[in-house]
C-alpha cells in the first residue's frame, strides 16, 4: 500500500501558516505586508501544484526508491486483519410435514368481505375477545388476507396439521402470523400457542415457526376470555420452547402457503410437542398488528378505549391499538362438548325430540245379558261410526271411523293428549240401546296404545 502524503494537506497546512504569519506581519501602524504575502501565497501555490504533478508521475512509473520506502513504510505498520464470517448453522432437520388430509373439525368464523367498502363490521366483540378486526389502525383499510373464514384440522400423527382459510391472499412481503392457540382442558384459558410468520414460498419451513407455552397459568387473568383492567403482572404466554430451529427438537414447527390454494396458509406442528393429548380446544389467528403472545388475551392488555372497534357507531370508532387481527371462536376435538366453556362456538341447537305417536283402540259390542260387561259369546257390532276429538269430551270433529267386522275401531299417529272418543248409534225402534256410557275421555301418553274398554249396545224393541 502506498503512503503518500497529499499535496493538498499541505497546501491547507501552509495556508494556515501563512495567515498566523499574516497576523504576525502587521505593523504597529495597523497595515499588513500585503504585497509580501500575496507573492508568499503564490510561491506556496506553484510548489504545490509541481508536487501534485511528481505524484501523478509517480503513479505512473513507480521508482526503486520508492518501493524501498513503501516497504519500510508497511513493514511498520501491523496488518489488519479481516474478520471471517460465522458459518451459517446448517438445519438436520430429521422428519418433514407431509399433505393434509381431510379434516378431522373445523372452525366457520365470520367473513367480512361484504363489510369491506363501508370500513366497519358489527361482528367485533372486543369484551369477550371475538375479534373480527381486518383491518388497517384508523384508515380502515380492509385486509382480505387476514380475514380468516375458516381453520381446518386435520391430526393424521405425528403432526397436526391447521388449514387457515382467508378471502384474500398474503402478498409477498407480508409479516402476518398465523397461529393456533391450544386449551388442552377447555377451559376456556389457553394453555400453548403455535404459530409461523407466513413465508414467501410453498415450501414447508421452519423458518419463522414457534411455539410458546403458557407455563405460569396467567392466559385470560382471572376470567378468561372476557376483559379485564390492565395487569402489569401478567405476561401471557411467556415460554418459548421452539423458535425457527432450536428447541429439543428441530423439527417442532413449520409454515407455509398452501400450494393449492393462494388463500390459505398451513401450519402444522408435532403433536407429542403438547403432549398427545386425546382431547383439547383448538382456536386460530391471523394477526399483523400487535404480534405479540405476551399479551394474551389482548383484551386484557388494554382497554376498549386503545383497542378502538371497527363497528362504525360505535364511540370507540376507529381502530386504534388492536389492528390487521382476526380470530375464531373455539371447538373441540376428541369429543363433542354438552355444555358451553369460555370462547366455545355457539353449541348446535338441541333438536326438538318429535314425540312417538300413539293408538287408542275399542269396540262396539251386543250386550245381550244387559249388564254392561261384555262376556263371552257377545259378538261386536259392524259399521257403527265411532268419532274422535281433541280435548275433554263433547269434543269431537278431529277424525271418524267405523267398526270392523269384529265390532273393533282403532285411530292411530295421534301425539300424546286427552281425546273424547264416542259412538254415533242413534236409539230407535229396531236399533239398539246403549249399555253402557256412549262417549270416553282418555288421555293418551308419549307412544302409548291405548286400549279403552268396549262400549256396549243391546237390541232395542219398542
Amino acid at each position: 500500500m502506498k503512503n503518500y502524503r497529499s499535496p493538498y494537506i499541505l497546501l491547507a497546512a501552509f495556508v494556515l501558516l501563512v495567515a498566523v504569519m499574516a497576523c504576525n506581519l502587521t505593523d504597529l501602524t495597523g497595515t499588513s505586508q500585503d504585497s509580501d504575502l500575496e507573492a508568499t501565497v503564490e510561491a506556496a501555490i506553484v510548489d504545490t501544484a509541481v508536487a501534485q504533478t511528481m505524484v501523478s508521475a509517480e503513479g505512473a512509473v513507480e521508482s526503486d526508491s520508492a518501493e524501498g520506502e513503501d516497504s519500510q513504510a508497511e513493514a511498520s505498520e501491523p496488518p489488519t486483519a479481516t474478520p471471517e464470517p460465522l458459518p451459517s448453522p446448517t438445519i438436520a432437520h430429521l422428519v418433514y410435514p407431509g399433505e393434509p388430509g381431510q379434516p378431522n373439525t373445523w372452525i366457520i368464523d365470520t367473513s367480512t368481505k361484504g363489510q369491506a367498502g363501508s370500513r366497519s363490521t358489527g361482528a367485533d366483540l372486543f369484551n369477550t375477545n371475538f375479534l373480527e378486526r381486518p383491518f388497517t389502525s384508523e384508515v380502515m383499510d380492509y385486509q382480505a388476507y387476514l380475514d380468516l373464514v375458516r381453520l381446518n384440522l386435520d391430526l393424521s400423527s405425528p403432526w397436526v396439521y391447521g388449514t387457515f382459510v382467508m378471502e384474500g391472499s398474503p402478498p409477498g412481503d407480508s409479516v402476518a402470523v398465523y397461529a393456533m392457540e391450544i386449551d388442552l382442558d377447555s377451559d376456556g384459558r389457553g394453555d400453548w400457542l403455535l404459530l409461523g410468520q407466513v413465508p414467501p414460498g410453498t415450501e414447508w419451513t421452519t423458518a419463522g415457526a414457534q411455539a410458546f407455552r403458557d407455563a405460569n397459568g396467567d392466559v385470560g387473568g382471572f376470567s378468561p376470555m372476557n376483559a379485564e383492567q390492565p395487569n402489569a403482572s401478567w405476561d401471557g404466554y411467556e415460554t418459548l420452547v421452539f423458535e425457527d430451529y432450536f428447541g429439543a427438537d428441530p423439527d417442532a414447527v413449520w409454515i407455509r402457503r398452501d400450494p393449492g390454494n393462494q388463500n390459505q396458509v398451513q401450519l402444522a406442528f408435532k403433536y407429542g410437542l403438547i403432549g398427545s393429548p386425546g382431547t383439547f380446544a383448538f382456536g386460530g389467528w391471523a394477526d399483523e398488528g400487535l404480534s405479540d403472545p405476551g399479551a394474551f388475551d389482548y383484551n386484557d392488555f388494554m382497554t376498549y378505549d386503545q383497542a378502538g372497534s371497527p363497528y362504525s357507531e360505535s364511540s370507540k370508532y376507529p381502530l386504534k391499538e388492536l389492528a390487521s387481527v382476526d380470530n375464531t371462536c373455539r371447538w373441540t376435538y376428541g369429543y363433542t362438548p354438552t355444555t358451553s366453556f369460555p370462547g366455545l362456538c355457539p353449541l348446535p341447537a338441541s333438536p326438538t325430540p318429535t314425540p312417538l305417536p300413539g293408538s287408542i283402540s275399542g269396540g262396539v259390542y251386543d250386550d245381550q245379558n244387559l249388564n254392561g260387561s261384555r262376556n263371552s259369546g257377545e259378538p261386536g257390532i259392524p259399521g257403527v261410526t265411532i268419532r274422535i276429538g281433541k280435548g275433554a269430551c263433547g269434543s269431537s270433529g278431529l277424525a271418524t271411523t267405523t267398526t270392523a267386522g269384529n265390532g273393533s275401531f282403532g285411530f292411530s299417529d295421534l301425539p300424546a293428549g286427552t281425546y273424547c272418543v264416542s259412538v254415533n248409534l242413534p236409539r230407535t225402534c229396531g236399533g239398539w240401546s246403549p249399555t253402557t256410557v256412549t262417549q270416553r275421555t282418555v288421555n293418551l301418553g308419549p307412544g302409548q296404545d291405548l286400549v279403552i274398554t268396549w262400549f256396549g249396545y243391546a237390541a232395542y224393541v219398542c
